[in-house]
């Protein structure tokens, strides 16, 4: 009885993992795609440009399938509150 060669194995191991990778990125990706235009907390509206893309904050919760945007100001309210509680 042979032995099956390790590196076929593996190659099996990593492609199955491409895979998973590749589908929890395609979902993850479909999901911010349908973000709010709005902000979570003080509802500030959000408009796309160079400026807000950078500053505001995107938060994906997977396992609730959300996605959460958040401005800057709320978003260090945010922090100050966890830090707080920690």
């Amino acid at each position: 009885m042979s032995k099956p060669k390790l590196r076929k194995v593996n190659l099996a191991k990593r492609k199955e993992q491409r895979r998973k990778a590749a589908a929890q990125l395609e979902a993850t990706t479909s999901m911010i795609m349908d973000h709010p235009t709005d902000c979570c907390m003080c509802k500030k509206l959000f408009t796309r440009n160079q400026d807000t893309v950078k500053t505001w904050m995107v938060t994906v919760a997977e396992e609730k399938k959300t996605v959460r945007l958040t401005c800057p100001d709320c978003w260090v309210t945010i922090n100050e509150v966890i830090k707080c509680q920690e």
